[in-house]
């Protein structure tokens, strides 16, 4: 019995090594495999963002009874999860692969999935609330350590020649399979709306719960470029042979670089100080405004979650459609120029929530639907692409996490910021004209001048850097 056991545990092990640590791309064929295989993982993840985010986590937690102001804080947590990143920079750099920290941090988005559980527990609405933002924010802090690693390990899977076309290709796809679920989510709270919402949230959780799953199996069957310990003739090391070079590697006493001083010489780069200064202005103008939207439309606009979904069903088929040509054209142009006009198409998407009134929700939801799908089709490549063009390959894996980890925080204290700002208005009797505002009103038009400075510094400092190619990203090295 306990030679079954110890053959068991050993065949087990011997399978993560195999699948985790030795899955290494031998020919092209391998190198698109493993790109199709993170389309696939990358549609299911960006899939339970959204259903444990935006209007559902709203409903859900309009539901346990938390105001609008919390909301809007609670679902910005991903960005103060983000700044765990930070204080793991020394243990990244250790790392030689990256597949696994991907694959387990990507399990832990099964969190999501138990959340929409809770209203099922016979305890009162503040544990409830409790509960949900305790496993939220763990959930998000797993998912944030392991995005810089996610980054790097499909970055080395693109040449550089084809990110535009790849990236905006795999966002389309992505799109399309999120707006599907979305539709098809919106519609079961709706019919479950009026008669029992708690099913609603339980068929939403078990749909979570699939997507996890297809996540971390897609994921673990890629394989990763990157080489860990290797001989004189450039071959990988495995076993007794990888142990010996690590402790060799122990006892040569390597000076560790601190925390401080790795962030203090990316800070001393040009091109990371303006990568940096552009995502610090987006996100302020994003968080300073969005994560109160959500709750505005339920709540304030009243607008049915079926037509929320549907609208953005027919947008995301819009957004299908053009990416992919926005994709070819950055390839050809350059991330830049592209996603100076994506911003703008954000920023006009602010500009109109600030003009919507429960009046005429209808008709501009579906504008501001246009819009959005406009810029999204483009500002999330574009901003990684800038990013990977101005990052040396070898600092890329630190940049990425000092960038992510200081621009969440960043956008979580704008998101409190924000939430003040609503707090406060709310208290007051706002009119224009003899109309009366929203409170969000005012915020979108804070998000939509915050939106047009980041267009003008893209045009007048990022579009002047020279680009550097990086021509070992896509490429088989064995």
């Amino acid at each position: 019995m306990f030679n079954n056991i110890k053959i068991a545990h050993r065949y087990l092990f011997a399978q993560i090594r195999r699948i985790y640590f030795m899955a290494l791309p031998e020919s092209k064929q391998d190198l698109k495999k493993s790109r199709v295989n993170f389309t696939i993982g990358d549609s299911a993840a960006q899939t339970i963002a959204q259903l444990s985010g935006g209007t559902f986590i709203a409903a859900l937690m309009s539901y346990c009874s938390i105001s609008d102001a919390n909301i809007g804080i609670i679902t910005s947590l991903l960005s103060l999860a983000a700044l765990s990143q930070i204080f793991l920079i020394n243990y990244f750099k250790k790392l030689k692969k990256y597949k696994f920290l991907v694959c387990y941090t990507a399990l832990h988005r099964g969190l999501f999935s138990i959340i929409y559980f809770i209203p099922l527990l016979a305890i009162g609405n503040g544990q409830k609330a409790i509960l949900i933002v305790v496993m939220y924010f763990i959930g998000q802090l797993f998912v944030q350590i392991g995005t810089p690693a996610t980054q790097d390990l499909i970055a080395s899977l693109v040449p550089s020649r084809l990110r535009g076309k790849y990236f905006s290709i795999k966002d389309s796809i992505a799109v399309f399979v999120v707006s599907s679920a979305m539709l098809l989510a919106g519609m079961i709270l709706d019919y479950f709306k009026k008669e029992n919402l708690l099913t609603g949230f339980v068929i939403i959780g078990l749909i979570v719960l699939v997507l996890v799953i297809v996540n971390v199996v897609a994921l673990s069957k890629m394989k990763e470029p990157k080489l860990s310990y290797t001989n004189e003739e450039g071959k990988e090391l495995h076993g007794r042979l990888a142990r010996k070079a690590k402790d060799f590697e122990k006892n040569q006493n390597f000076e560790e670089q601190s925390v401080a001083s790795e962030i203090k010489d990316a800070f001393q780069d040009r091109k990371f100080r303006k990568a940096f200064i552009l995502q610090s202005i987006y996100v302020t103008g994003l968080f300073i405004c969005n994560p109160f939207n959500a709750s505005y439309q339920i709540n304030q606009l009243a607008l049915p979650y079926t037509f929320i979904m549907l609208i953005g069903f027919i947008a995301n088929l819009y957004r299908i459609y053009i990416a992919p040509k926005l994709g070819r054209l950055a390839d050809k142009y350059g991330m830049a120029k592209v996603l100076k006009y994506a911003l703008f198409a954000l920023g006009l998407n602010l500009l109109t929530m600030a003009f919507t009134v429960p009046g005429n929700a209808y008709p501009m939801h579906v504008l501001g639907s246009f819009l959005s799908s406009t810029a999204w089709a483009f500002v999330g490549i574009g901003l990684f692409g800038i990013q990977l063009d101005f990052f040396r390959p070898e600092k890329r894996m630190i940049w990425l996490t000092i960038l992510s980890a200081l621009s969440g925080f960043m956008g979580f204290v704008v998101s409190i910021i924000g939430g003040n700002i609503l707090d406060y208005l709310q208290s007051k009797d706002l009119s224009l004209f003899g109309s009366s505002i929203y409170p969000q009103q005012v915020l979108n038009v804070i998000g939509f001048t915050i939106m047009v400075f980041a267009v003008l510094y893209i045009k007048f400092f990022i579009e002047t850097e020279k680009v550097d190619v990086n021509h070992k990203d896509g490429r088989v090295e064995l």
